[in-house]
């Protein structure tokens, strides 16, 4: 099953491991992480307005600006 995570990008459900907030809150392990991914060259931005979620997959991780909850709204309606 194939899930739209935004900007036309779809991936494959089964390689999704989680959806996740990027809030004003986001505690500094949550940016730590998404800084050394960034700097392996796995991140996607998807969106050129504000990001509100990232969505973390086998190999990549793509910054989207769907929440995470639309998102897992997505993966449970499949």
């Amino acid at each position: 099953m194939l899930l739209h995570i935004g900007e036309g990008t779809l991936v494959r459900a089964r390689e999704v491991i989680g959806f996740f907030d990027l809030d004003g809150s986001s505690g500094e392990m949550t940016k730590e992480f998404l800084h050394k991914k960034e700097k392996e060259g796995v991140t996607e931005l998807l969106t050129t307005d504000i990001p509100r979620a990232f969505v973390l997959t086998d190999e990549k991780v793509y910054i989207t600006r769907l929440s995470a909850t639309t998102l897992r709204g997505r993966a449970e309606e499949k």
